[in-house]
């Protein structure tokens, strides 16, 4: 992310950090903008009413095991992925649990299900543990919207959604970004746009 980051920060972009509430409250209060992307995940709930948003619990651990060099992903959502200093250990897919404590009984069973699969790991010393929530939706949301910034205003803005990926983000998020860039540029509309970078 910090190299994506960067490189849009070099073409002139520019990052806001600011609580969103509602869509049509962001588009009234920014009409000066063209072309909105909602890349919000679980913050689509509220900025656009998604009710079809669910968090799927992840835990996974950290551990310090440098004879690694290999991936490993089973059906049972079994993983080992080294990473530069740490192998990370996974995981859980909990669909619908929202909870970010540590579960002794999910470490353990990534434990026994990891050594199982690399029985070298029950030398490996944790190094830290985390929980996360996936921001998953059924299906996955890309799709675009004209939405008007008031009553009385006859400009329209364009969103752009994409979002509800769950546990597949980084496996998706290329084609899905690509998808939604294809929406915006290849529409039937007139719109041109014009680029600022």
């Amino acid at each position: 992310m910090q190299y994506l980051t960067s490189k849009l920060c070099l073409n002139g972009v520019k990052f806001l950090k600011k609580k969103l509430h509602t869509q049509q409250k962001f588009v009234s209060e920014h009409a000066e903008y063209e072309i909105i992307f909602n890349c919000l995940g679980f913050g689509s709930i509220e900025f656009c009413h998604d009710t079809k948003m669910v968090p799927i619990r992840g835990q996974m651990i950290r551990v310090k095991a440098p004879w690694i060099k290999h991936f490993y992903y089973t059906d049972d959502n079994c993983y080992i992925i080294p990473n530069i200093n740490t192998i990370c250990l996974g995981g859980t897919r909990q669909k619908g649990n929202s909870s970010l404590e540590l579960c002794d009984k999910d470490k353990q069973d990534i434990l026994n299900r990891c050594k199982e699969l690399c029985p070298s790991l029950e030398s490996a010393s944790i190094e830290w543990e985390w929980v996360g929530l996936r921001p998953h939706r059924e299906p996955i949301r890309v799709e675009k919207e004209t939405i008007q910034p008031s009553a009385n205003d006859e400009k329209n803005i364009i969103i752009i959604h994409n979002y509800g990926h769950g546990g597949n983000g980084i496996s998706l998020s290329r084609g899905t970004c690509m998808h939604a860039v294809d929406l915006l540029l290849n529409s039937n509309s007139t719109y041109y746009i014009k680029s600022k970078l």
